[in-house]
């Protein structure tokens, strides 16, 4: 018997000048016939890198440049695709080593599910995936081989270079093989250098302990709690942070605004690697000792709407709404942080004072939305204040609505 067939993923890394990465983004897939250039060049390659035993394997490559994210996901979602792919290709026959390249036809490429993203601002290190695929006896000894031989000889020849230059119309600085796991390795160091090691822990257990619970907690108060492939973190808004950190360095302001930048890079960074960010509400056992116990609090206490989470300052009263005042909280380097929503009735009672916090981009302009469509049905006044700081009272400071209508009617 063969065995059933089983995939080994690698690449071929592509680093760019990271002047002409910025803000562009990577070239479109090739066709398929360019496609089958690209991947006999770069089979050649594996031939001269690993030895001819490589030809026993099957070889399968969409002819497309990645971001690093796009690949290291949890479940390694592109070697699965890549070994499905190869086993349709056989038709329900026995196993053949040959070379499947997957190009664009019609401008389509021909798996919606593995398409490259071409994010803007992707790289400056790119790469293009593939996999070896055989029956587990055939397939063994080759793995073995490429995590002990790609990494160290694995350079491109000046035949891939001239290949990849011509019908990619990129010019890299770098070409090299790399296993999935060296890409690991790569992607750790990068992290721990900029100060994201915790990203980095959180990251690695959901690709190889996505069953082992993790929890990881920044200095500025940021906590994550991470199983399988999800990561659930506990949002806290301004009023409760600064009760919690009465010697912030630099003021509670400035240790807030590092939190929620913390916390956008953080959420960010997960997603953009297809983790699940759960936001949830603070709740009494989500710092627990015992990981399992906290996970347990986080996990019942999810957001009703993860992008939006409302701080309520006081219980809001019943009247009729005459003025309806939108304090945009922001800081000059994250932009709105937070707005403070106070409804007044006619005779200056306050019926509502809270705060909304925007957990992604789109949530920004879906919070003054609400509250102006809120007005529009009361026949309230709308003011959206923007003094382009965090507007704050007492000790702890809190955050206060900007009182002095000056701002956007």
């Amino acid at each position: 018997m063969q065995g059933a067939l089983s995939a080994t993923p690698a690449v071929l890394t592509v680093e760019l000048d990271p002047a002409v990465a910025a803000g562009g983004s990577p070239p479109e897939p090739l066709t398929r016939d360019a496609a089958e250039i690209l991947a006999g060049a770069i089979a050649d390659d594996l031939r001269r890198i690993v030895g001819e035993e490589v030809a026993e394997a099957g070889l399968v490559m969409p002819a497309a440049l990645y971001d690093l994210t796009e690949l290291l996901r949890p479940g390694l979602p592109m070697a699965e695709a890549l070994l499905d792919i190869y086993r349709g290709a056989l038709r329900g026959g026995p196993f053949a080593p040959q070379l499947l390249a997957l190009g664009t036809a019609g401008g389509r490429f021909p798996v919606p599910a593995i398409a490259p993203a071409r994010r803007p601002g992707s790289g400056p290190l790119l790469a293009i995936p593939f996999a070896l695929v055989a029956p587990g006896p055939v397939l063994d000894p080759l793995r073995r081989q490429l995590e002990s031989v790609l990494l160290e000889k694995g350079g491109a020849s000046l035949a891939t270079d001239r290949t990849l230059r011509q019908l990619l119309a990129v010019e890299p600085v770098h070409l090299s093989y790399a296993t999935f796991h060296d890409l690991s390795a790569l992607l750790k160091v990068q992290l721990e250098h900029a100060g994201f090691g915790p990203l980095w822990a959180l990251l690695e257990a959901a690709l190889y302990r996505p069953d082992e619970p993790v929890r990881e907690a920044l200095p500025a108060g940021n906590r994550f709690l991470g199983l399988h492939g999800r990561v659930w973190t506990p949002i806290t808004g301004f009023d409760a942070w600064a009760a919690r950190h009465p010697e912030a360095e630099g003021g509670a302001e400035a240790g807030y605004a590092r939190w929620s930048r913390q916390q956008r890079q953080y959420m960010a960074g997960l997603e953009a690697h297809g983790i699940e960010v759960i936001p949830v509400a603070e709740r009494p056992g989500v710092d627990a000792e015992d990981v399992e116990v906290a996970l347990g609090v986080a996990q019942s206490a999810a957001l009703p709407d993860p992008v939006w989470y409302t701080e309520t300052v006081g219980e809001a009263k019943a009247g009729e709404p005459a003025i309806v005042s939108l304090t945009e909280q922001a800081t000059p380097e994250l932009g709105p942080i937070a707005y403070t929503v106070l409804i007044q009735a006619t005779d200056g009672d306050v019926l509502t004072l809270r705060h909304d916090y925007p957990l992604s981009p789109e949530a920004i302009p879906r919070i003054r939305d609400h509250w102006q469509h809120h007005a529009n049905e009361h026949g309230a006044r709308f003011h959206l204040e923007r003094p382009g700081q965090l507007v704050t009272t007492g000790n702890p400071p809190r955050l206060m609505p900007w009182l002095e209508y000056a701002g956007e009617a």
